[in-house]
């Protein structure tokens, strides 16, 4: 009598695991990012100016914190099996600690060249003079608030995930992290300036793999467009050509500040070496895992 094996039914293979974000999901932040702005922005303008009385400034700052560390909070809850993990240290040559305010004068020299595309303006720029009634709240929240809180949430998670799923593409992680760094500020001449701001950030991250680095890199950027704010604040003229004399002499100094950003960054090229490349599989933590130089 024949006997009759019923053999279980084998079950296709998973894909594999990945972190977060995946490209879709980095456009998803993006999405987080506009709807938390409301969710949590609208009611501190609100309560903040129309019950407790406080300043428009102060509660810029406030909408500021609460959207940027709200949506910090809401991924690290949702996404805590497959967080990324964020490096703050990496490795970082001495010399580049020094000679970061002279990249980033620099990089921003050669980005006033976005002025003259004349691109379409969605803001006029009312906020940034609203926070300027009262420049300590001004400064922190471009100097203090935005450089932290963003590299978090861009290069701490954003980047740092997409590096991972990428581990052989990493152009692909850096520019979709820097378009979507971009697109948050919602103002073309803006956007693009941050765009080509993120790539440099982002690449520096990808060499060093340090967010306090991304952190110094956004800081200095933000506190000299703090320092071009005061100026107009006081009725100086902050026209890059003007300020040089002569188109001629504004165009020699772009090109030599893009000379210097150049030879850095083939300084930092050189210094540095981008980690092993590992499967997202094999680095996907646990919800209980501690990593090392990370949270």
């Amino acid at each position: 009598m024949e006997s009759i094996v019923i053999e279980a039914p084998v079950a296709a293979p998973s894909p594999p695991a990945t972190v977060y974000p995946t490209i879709k999901e980095s456009w998803a932040f993006l999405g987080w990012y506009l709807l938390l702005s409301l969710l949590v922005g609208v009611p501190i303008l609100l309560v903040g100016e129309k019950l407790l009385g406080m300043t428009r400034p102060v509660t810029l700052l406030l909408m500021g914190v609460g959207t940027n560390a709200g949506l910090l909070g809401i991924l690290w809850w949702k996404q805590k099996v497959r967080w990324p993990g964020i490096n703050l240290h990496g490795h970082v040559p001495g010399w580049l600690l020094l000679a970061l305010p002279v990249l980033v004068v620099s990089a921003d020299m050669v980005l006033t060249l976005v002025h003259f595309l004349h691109l379409p303006k969605f803001s006029s720029g009312e906020a940034y003079r609203e926070l300027m009634k009262v420049p300590v709240v001004g400064f922190l929240m471009l100097c203090v608030v935005a450089p932290v809180l963003e590299e978090l949430l861009l290069r701490g998670v954003v980047l740092q995930g997409l590096l991972r799923n990428f581990p052989t593409r990493p152009w692909i992680a850096i520019g979709q992290s820097a378009l979507v760094f971009g697109v948050m500020h919602m103002n073309p001449p803006q956007s693009l300036a941050t765009f080509f701001l993120g790539l440099l950030m982002g690449w520096l991250y990808y060499r060093t793999r340090s967010l306090w680095l991304c952190m110094g890199v956004h800081f200095l950027n933000n506190f000299f467009a703090f320092n071009a704010l005061l100026y107009q604040k006081a009725g100086k003229s902050t026209d890059e050509v003007a300020a040089f004399g002569h188109p001629w002499a504004y165009t020699v100094v772009v090109v030599l500040s893009a000379l210097v950003l150049w030879s850095l960054l083939w300084m930092v090229q050189r210094a540095t070496s981008p980690p092993p490349v590992h499967s997202p599989v094999d680095e996907l933590p646990q919800p209980a895992e501690l990593q090392p130089n990370s949270i």
